[in-house]
């Protein structure tokens, strides 16, 4: 009799260290938030919330502000910058002074770079300072350099090319580089446009635009649907392009685990566990079924004063566990509505019996291997 209880004492201590290749129910009720050291909460899928209606939950809070903190009424900047090409037409309409011995009553004076300094020099009116000026300006002072040459001297100046008038466009898109503005103020849109359009579906790709030292991102797909976020550029602002989409993980009891990418707002619960190939018949506990979520809090800052701030919204995770019972069929239903979010994790426990049966395996005496034969020494 005693014999038998131990060997009961010692089945029983060997199971509470039964090997496993993953956590147990136990260690998810038991798992606390590294940031605040509490429990993290596990709740059972019934209690989730699920968007109402069918409706696909934002991947954003719609009070962020995005690239709507950019306020500019476009690139109308006709000043010029090192490294613009001008071109100057003088005209004379008077009967004498400097056009009185030719046929023509127009002399073009050609094409002139704004050099490094920010001058131009000119014929009959020398250097010319230039730099942050405008056409009109500069017209006005070849004019007044002109009298006494010419009895009644205008002058046109045309901006040809400027280069420094452009925006960079980088990342997930066809045909990176400069691209140079126009009168016509382009937006955010236009300039991804130009650059031969994104990579990456709306949906997945995310634009963040550098003006200075301030920087702001949007999805690309909130960029083309809100007027807000196609801000009007200016010169030397930078976009980049990237292609953020989505994925979730699969561990554990699975047919087939690792990293899927999906669409935002675009795949169920269900469908993700179909992508995975369901479980595994002689392994899983259809009872003990997870999911791991950093859950994506947004809030809205307040001032000292007491008074809401609209367009300040702060962005933190909690971390939440939803357990799945797969023996239950109005959880097969609800996970036909509840979305899966960037960054999920999906984990299915062994069966108990599994993990028991693999005590056995382990104690089981490993067959001797063949000792490793012994180097061989150089030949002299």
């Amino acid at each position: 009799m005693r014999k038998i209880c131990a060997i009961w004492v010692c089945l029983l201590l060997a199971a509470c260290a039964r090997p496993s290749d993953g956590p147990s129910p136990s260690n998810f009720y038991d798992a606390k938030d590294p940031a605040t050291g509490q429990n993290i909460p596990v709740m059972r899928l019934t209690q989730a919330s699920l968007p109402v209606g069918g409706s696909v939950p934002l991947a954003y809070h719609p009070e962020d502000p995005g690239l709507s903190i950019f306020r500019s009424g476009g690139s109308n900047d006709v000043r010029l910058r090192r490294g613009d090409v001008i071109e100057v037409t003088i005209f004379d309409t008077g009967e004498e002074g400097l056009f009185s011995s030719t046929n023509s009553k127009t002399l073009p004076l050609g094409r002139f770079t704004v050099d490094a300094n920010g001058n131009v020099t000119l014929p009959f009116v020398g250097k010319q300072r230039v730099l942050d000026s405008s056409p009109e300006a500069l017209q006005s002072r070849i004019v007044s350099g002109l009298k006494g040459s010419a009895v009644n001297p205008q002058a046109v100046v045309t901006v040809v090319e400027q280069p420094g008038n452009a925006v960079t466009v980088g990342g997930g898109v066809r045909t990176p580089g400069r691209i140079p503005l126009s009168a016509r103020k382009e937006k955010v849109s236009d300039a991804i446009a130009l650059a031969g359009g994104a990579l990456a579906n709306p949906a997945s790709a995310t634009v963040t635009l550098m003006r200075g030292a301030r920087k702001a991102s949007a999805p690309l797909s909130r960029v083309l649907n809100e007027d807000r976020q196609n801000v009007f550029l200016l010169p030397d602002d930078q976009i980049f392009v990237q292609d953020a989409a989505p994925a979730f993980t699969v561990m554990g009891a699975f047919k087939s685990t690792g990293e899927y990418r999906f669409e935002p707002g675009h795949l169920t619960l269900a469908q993700a566990l179909g992508r995975a190939g369901g479980l595994l018949d002689d392994r899983a506990d259809a009872n003990q079924v997870y999911l791991l979520r950093n859950q994506t809090i947004y809030s809205t800052v307040q001032s000292t004063a007491g008074k809401t701030l609209p367009a300040a919204v702060s962005v933190s995770n909690k971390p939440v566990i939803y357990r799945i019972d797969m023996g239950d069929i109005s959880n097969l239903s609800l996970m036909q509505q509840f979305q899966m979010a960037n960054g999920d994790i999906l984990y299915a426990g062994n069966s108990g019996l599994v993990d028991f049966a693999k005590l056995f395996n382990v104690y089981q005496k490993s067959p001797n291997l063949p000792a490793a034969p012994p180097p061989v020494s150089p030949s002299n």
